[in-house]
């Protein structure tokens, strides 16, 4: 059986290599997600990664700080908390390839000289998902990042706000990952499409 991973979010754990969603409405609820998470990650000794568009890192700090006991995580590296365009801009747009290159790159240097045997990521979408092309790879990344995840020691918590998205950004995000949180509870997802069948109903 997968080693399981205690969420932090939820009273129930998900396998290594598990790529799930959430979604929330505004600051607070996508706060009640990224603070436990993020907590959980650093009293067991794992990389922590947030791409945030807001709060700022130092904001963020503060609230963590509230939960665990911080001590030199960021100096450290074992929390890492990239601006948007660091981690989804690399190249100054924003592709596939660079996004799935970007999670083995930090798996890579968190497990360097066996400083981090696993790393737990959580990302808010980026403002990519506002335009048509853009939302197009967005997903296209989504579903690949599945299998990716899969073979690395990770999970992946992707954070999608309700006040900013339609009903076809939703049912992409559904169909792109097989774990959702919804209402505090974790499931595996109905709705869930595998990325070959998914990608080829994009032409």
């Amino acid at each position: 059986m997968s080693e399981q991973v205690p969420l932090g979010i939820v009273d129930a754990a998900v396998p290594r290599g598990s790529h799930v969603c959430t979604f929330f409405s505004g600051p607070a609820q996508r706060d009640d997600v990224v603070v436990p998470f993020l907590a959980e990650g650093i009293r067991s000794g794992n990389k922590c990664v947030a791409v945030l568009e807001a709060p700022g890192p130092q904001d963020l700090l503060a609230r963590l700080g509230g939960q665990v006991d911080l001590g030199r995580s960021v100096e450290t590296g074992q929390l890492e908390l990239p601006a948007p365009a660091d981690a989804y801009l690399r190249s100054g747009q924003f592709s596939t390839e660079d996004m799935l290159d970007y999670w083995r790159d930090v798996a890579t240097a968190a497990q360097g000289a066996a400083r981090f045997s696993f790393i737990r990521a959580t990302g808010e979408t980026p403002s990519v998902l506002d335009h048509p092309d853009g939302r197009a790879e967005f997903f296209r990344y989504e579903s690949l990042l599945t299998a990716a995840v899969s073979a690395l020691p990770e999970v992946v918590v992707c954070l999608y706000d309700l006040e900013r998205f339609g009903a076809e950004v939703l049912m992409d995000t559904l169909r792109t990952h097989p774990r959702v949180i919804v209402d505090g509870m974790i499931y595996d997802n109905p709705y869930y499409i595998e990325p070959g069948k998914f990608l080829a109903t994009r032409g």
